[in-house]
């Protein structure tokens, strides 16, 4: 027998979903940022790295550890001096552990801050034995102060595009439309804070084919910050623009993949577009074969695959199915 949901029950649970930990495994993703300038196709920077999750309850409090491994620098390790300064940084910064609630969202606190002071000087000290200079003397002294303020680590942690994204609200109050203005954060500029992006989130009722359901964001058009706009230039003709796509498992409601694309742009006087940057993160999870085994809960709100019945009569029959209308 099909299971038979009304509209107004599977509104309800979209609106109320929440993280399911029990039974989640730790989750191994694939990180690429490629940046591109103006129209090229080949991107003129590429970062690529690995991290890996693990979601445990202690004392019916989340606690989620976060490890970054095996970063690679327009496809090739770590070389250069710059690079090799940043991964060591980079290696004694994670694992990292922080709060997460059910709803996915983190209080940026760091729970092991001693254990990154501790792996600061093991890194430092293999380093030192290689190379020495008056130069990496001064960038040691600077990250030593760095590492030791747990308050300006929790706040550098806002510059990374991977924070933003996974902890980005997207267990919301969706209403009836599954759709919600909201606000998305996202450091487009390199150490610097975070801009704020307003467009509308959208939550698909239909789950895909590889055991997913999708939260989208699409940013309004807005003026380009002035970080992208050439030096005397019209700041009226420069645009920025921001789509994200959210893939959550329906067993477990946790991330599985996200995709987001960048955009700043230039509008001549018939609206035609000419892009000036362009930044695309994509974050895919790894060995997804064991959701094949899995079954959902009856209590999910993707339990009937998005068919919906209209609201019983009098008489408490249902009228009619009906899937994508709504």
């Amino acid at each position: 027998m099909d299971i038979i949901m009304s509209k107004k029950e599977i509104l309800r649970r979209l609106n109320t979903i929440r993280i399911k930990p029990s039974g989640l495994k730790p989750r191994k993703y694939g990180v690429s940022v490629k940046y591109f300038s103006g129209s090229e196709q080949t991107p003129s920077k590429r970062i690529d790295y690995e991290i890996t999750t693990d979601l445990q309850l202690d004392s019916h409090k989340g606690i989620l550890t976060i490890h970054k491994e095996n970063t690679f620098f327009n496809q090739h390790e770590p070389d250069g001096m710059n690079e090799i300064l940043g991964n060591t940084v980079s290696k004694a910064f994670y694992p990292i552990k922080t709060h997460l609630n059910e709803k996915g969202l983190s209080t940026n606190e760091i729970l092991n801050h001693e254990d990154i002071k501790q792996r600061w000087e093991k890194e430092k000290a293999i380093i030192l034995e290689k190379y020495n200079s008056k130069s990496l003397d001064d960038f040691f002294l600077a990250a030593d102060k760095k590492i030791n303020d747990k308050n300006g680590l929790e706040e550098n942690l806002q510059f990374d595009w991977f924070w933003n994204l996974f902890f980005h609200p997207k267990f919301i109050d969706y209403g009836e439309t599954r759709k919600a203005e909201t606000v998305m954060f996202l450091s487009v500029i390199p150490y610097q804070f975070p801009l704020r992006f307003s467009g509308v989130q959208k939550i698909n009722k239909i789950p895909t084919d590889y055991h997913s359901f999708i939260i989208e964001f699409e940013s309004e058009e807005q003026p380009a910050h002035s970080y992208f706009i050439p030096k005397n230039h019209d700041p009226s003709r420069y645009f920025m623009t921001l789509k994200v796509v959210f893939d959550l498992d329906v067993y477990h409601h946790f991330p599985m993949h996200i995709r987001a694309d960048f955009e700043v742009f230039s509008k001549d006087l018939l609206g035609n577009k000419a892009f000036i940057k362009r930044i695309k993160y994509t974050q895919f999870q790894q060995k997804t074969e064991e959701f094949k085994q899995m079954k959902l809960s009856l209590d999910s709100p993707f339990i009937t695959g998005g068919l919906v019945v209209s609201e019983p009569n009098k008489w408490g029959f249902y009228k009619n199915k009906y899937e994508n209308d709504w």
